[in-house]
């Protein structure tokens, strides 16, 4: 793969999406400590099993899309269609939706915070500092 064709807000969305979905999908978000029970009951949830699952399920989507659109368009040389605005701005307001959902989700239940909950948050700031990245660029990534 020609990763030297992307520019540096490419790259900085390429690692920080896979990183917030690996988070979001694997690593727990939420420990409940059950005096003594938890090597008996897993006791850990991820950031798609907890009770506001829709924010990390649209946190990995929007972030997909962005993922996806760089890897078809910069790396598989495809030709996508033009939007009614530039792929540039799509990844600003994506990285922002992104940003925005992941601290609403945050803040909707902060009981028990696990480490992936820390680390979503901050892959999920850098994919936004990603889309800005892109959009400062001036280049379109399509």
């Amino acid at each position: 793969m020609g990763l030297a064709k992307l520019s540096q807000g490419e790259r900085i969305v390429l690692v920080g999406g896979l990183l917030l979905i690996v988070d979001l999908l694997f690593v727990p978000w939420h420990d409940i400590d059950l005096a003594g029970l938890d090597g008996v009951i897993d006791t850990t949830v991820t950031g798609v099993q907890q009770p506001y699952a829709g924010y990390g399920i649209a946190a990995v989507v929007l972030t997909a899309v962005m993922i996806v659109q760089i890897a078809l368009a910069r790396l598989l040389s495809v030709r996508l269609p033009e939007p009614p605005v530039p792929w540039s701005q799509i990844h600003l307001i994506l990285g922002i939706f992104v940003a925005v959902v992941l601290v609403i989700k945050l803040v909707r239940l902060t009981d028990s915070l696990g480490y992936g909950a820390y680390s979503g948050v901050l892959a999920g700031v850098l994919v936004a500092y990603g889309g800005y990245s892109i959009s400062r660029e001036g280049e379109d990534p399509a």
